[in-house]
């Protein structure tokens, strides 16, 4: 997801005469060149430098393989394209690309590879490694653009959702200092699920792991280097940079394996998140690039010229073959993956790792191959050039140009997504990124600059952003049922001891109007959020995540999940604590759960299929005849439209989609016109008073996560509730 770069020395603006750049600066974009090395003043070598090789060496031309052309490695650059493209096809919902979250493993490994290629390198060159020439590099390339995102999302986060930015303060601050992923993890952060909206900083995740493998591993490599040295120097020898690179290699491989075996013990269904975002189960992408690296490049500036480092003619079609294999595993793994533990303890990041490799190293080596002819392809490469800021900018569009404030879905969508990112990327590329990494200033220390740069933008986010207390499944946990799943959780409430009434054991002719409640977490939220009613007294028996659909699994959010175990019993529940309750009044409030996909009598089925309608009435029925026995006056809200969230390409979960809701209300008043001393609550039109889902009604924001009720709309609707409950005189 980045280039090197080379700075000039004390300040000097030397100039490449085939490029015009400044002399020290690598440059990864389409056609870009690895100018020759700056010298610098003569500081003592760790290793003794390698002799020439460039004699050996051809170039891919001189095979009659490709026509001459300017110096860089652009099959690397379109490789780039791919993998930010896998990304964005995952993103945005493209059928059969469930596993386009692996193209950031490509990155991972091109990155290990291009970074321990490059230290290598200057190691050979220059005897020694400039590790503060080299952070600065990295700071110059990645901070500007992150820190423009970033301020970016802070001052338009009003256009996200309150869930999303929740947490932004902290997203913001950790994404600014590498370490984003590990807050993730400490946070317990779904990326796999979809149960509240994901923050629009989540794709910093990968920022921090590859910031932190670009701080640890200069240094663990000079560390071999100077240790190697150390160790030659007391047998009266010299250290080379052959020995350095068998060790490097055996150091990676050994890491990566530790890396690997990690992934595979932690995976499990509770600990898949920690897998996918801990650095040490991602590393070993970083470090399968890193060894292939040691082992395979022995001359990069001649790679960064086009020749080829392979002579014989089996080693060439062997490298023009592994090519083609990797890139089928590749596809084979976005095509199939889905991100389940299973697949982690199965090693999927691991083949991923290999299969990406095989690719990487064989196109760098050979050039001249028909994959590296096509990864070079001008466009594609051109595109990789900018891959870094298509990365950063592509999740906060997405996320804004939803399906919701578009009216598109599909690929449209995708489309326009894909264009709207395109475009703040080209902008950020020549107005921010590119300006920032030709500035050389002569007096400035770059390296405190980046850092002050990173706090000071750190500050202005927590000076912008105000403290927003976190709502969603988190602040939840604690107030909840025993068993309630946390996707089917969703609205923020008091703590469950806080009960709006207390059950009454007798019937008291002085007492209030006693309304007993049943129903799912709409219901329990309408409760939990009651404000003082004087004259009634409201008994709540609601449970969240529970209807009168028993058996499963279920579908909700797109995820498979299990009945609780209360949600069974509700007939004899209901029956005891009508009788306990006496009430005056009975409200029912259910249906959300009646619209999911469901498994019924062995096979997936949902509202619409026959056998299933002809199920849920019997049940609806068997409530309404419970809940009327004692002759209190029963009424039944009906459902109103939802948006609890949408899939990635714009469209609507099944729960969510209005026909399902027209369904329900339709069996529920078939249901009920047999009934006249049943009521119906009619919450659809007082809710949805346009006919469509909307958020904010008479100028009130009624609906927190687009199904559940805020508090200010349960007082705005509290004495609507109260009139229609009231039995007429």
């Amino acid at each position: 997801m980045s280039r090197e770069g080379q700075p000039s020395i004390r300040g000097i603006k030397a100039t490449d005469q085939n490029t015009g750049r400044p002399a020290g600066e690598v440059n990864m974009e389409p056609a870009g060149a690895y100018p020759a090395p700056v010298r610098c003043a003569r500081k003592p070598r760790w290793v003794v430098a390698p002799p020439s090789s460039r004699p050996t060496t051809r170039r891919a031309s001189d095979d009659g393989d490709v026509p001459q052309r300017r110096p860089g490695i652009r099959a690397l650059d379109g490789l780039r394209a791919l993998a930010v493209g896998l990304v964005l096809a995952d993103h945005g919902g493209i059928p059969g690309m469930a596993g386009g979250f692996l193209g950031v493993d490509v990155f991972f490994v091109l990155s290990g590879f291009l970074i321990t290629s490059l230290l290598l390198d200057e190691l050979g060159r220059t005897g020694r490694i400039d590790l503060v020439n080299f952070w600065i590099r990295r700071a110059r390339r990645l901070l500007p653009a992150l820190i423009l995102m970033v301020l970016a999302v802070a001052v338009g986060r009003q256009l996200f959702s309150p869930e999303a930015v929740a947490s932004l303060r902290d997203d913001a601050v950790a994404a600014f200092f590498w370490v984003a992923n590990w807050m993730f993890v400490a946070d317990k952060t779904g990326y796999f699920a979809q149960g509240s909206p994901p923050s629009p900083l989540q794709h910093a995740w990968s920022l921090g792991v590859e910031e932190q493998y670009y701080i640890v591993w200069p240094l663990v490599l000079a560390a071999m280097a100077v240790g190697l040295a150390a160790r030659a120097r007391r047998r009266k020898k010299r250290a080379t940079v052959g020995a350095v690179r068998l060790t490097v290699f055996l150091v990676a491989t050994f890491g990566a394996l530790g890396s690997a075996v990690t992934a595979v013990l932690l995976a499990s269904d509770s600990t898949r998140d920690r897998v996918y975002f801990g650095t040490d189960t991602r590393a070993q992408a970083l470090l399968v690039g890193a060894a292939a690296s040691a082992l395979l490049v022995g001359d990069w500036p001649a790679l960064n010229r086009g020749w080829s480092l392979i002579r014989s003619r089996s080693g060439k079609w062997i490298a023009r073959l592994l090519p083609v294999i990797g890139l089928a595993l590749l596809a084979a793994a976005v095509h199939l993956a889905t991100g389940s533990a299973r697949e982690f303890r199965g090693g999927l990041l691991t083949a991923v790792a290999v299969a990406a490799v095989l690719v990487i190293a064989p196109v760098a080596l050979d050039q001249g191959g028909p994959v590296a002819t096509a990864l070079a392809w001008r466009p594609l490469a051109w595109l990789g050039g900018i891959s870094y800021g298509i990365y950063l900018w592509h999740w906060p569009v997405f996320l804004i140009l939803s399906g919701q404030r578009t009216g598109w879905q599909g690929l449209s969508l995708f489309t326009l997504r894909c264009a709207a990112t395109l475009a703040i990327s080209v902008v950020s590329w020549w107005a921010i990124e590119q300006p920032v990494r030709k500035w050389r200033p002569v007096r400035v220390p770059l390296l405190p600059l980046a850092g002050a740069t990173a706090a000071t933008a750190a500050a202005v986010t927590l000076l912008v952003v105000p403290v927003v207390p976190k709502s969603g499944v988190s602040a939840l946990d604690a107030s909840l049922p025993p068993g309630v799943s946390p996707v089917a959780v969703v609205s923020p409430s008091p703590a469950e001891g806080v009960r709006p009434a207390r059950a009454i054991t007798k019937r008291d002719p002085r007492r209030p109007f006693t309304v007993s409640v049943f129903g799912d977490s709409i219901g329990w939220t309408m409760m939990h959020f009651l404000p003082p009613t004087p004259g009634f007294q409201f008994v709540d028996h609601t449970v969240i995540g529970c209807s009168l659909v028993r058996g499963g699994p279920y579908s909700y959010l797109g995820q498979a999940l299990d009945q609780k175990s209360e949600c069974e019993s509700w007939p004899g529940r209901w029956t005891s604590q009508m009788a306990v309750d006496q009430p005056d009044a009975v409200l029912l409030v259910i249906g959300r759960w009646e619209t999911v996909d469901r498994v019924n009598e062995g096979r997936w089925t949902h509202i619409g299929d026959p056998a299933f309608d002809s199920y849920i009435s019997a049940e609806l029925r068997r409530a309404v005849d419970i809940l009327s026995f004692s002759g209190a006056p029963l009424t039944v809200a009906n459902l109103p439209y939802s948006r609890r969230g949408e899939r990635p390409d714009g469209s609507l979960y099944p729960e969510d989609q209005p026909e399902r809701v027209d369904e329900w209300n339709t069996m529920l008043g078939k249901t009920l016109a047999s009934r006249p001393d049943v009521r119906v609550l009619d919450l659809k039109n007082k809710l949805c008073p346009r006919g469509t889902y909307t958020a904010d009604v008479d100028g009130i924001h009624v609906r927190s996560d687009g199904v559940h009720l805020t508090e200010e709309g349960v007082q705005w609707m509290t004495p609507w509730l109260e009139q229609s409950l009231k039995p007429p005189r």
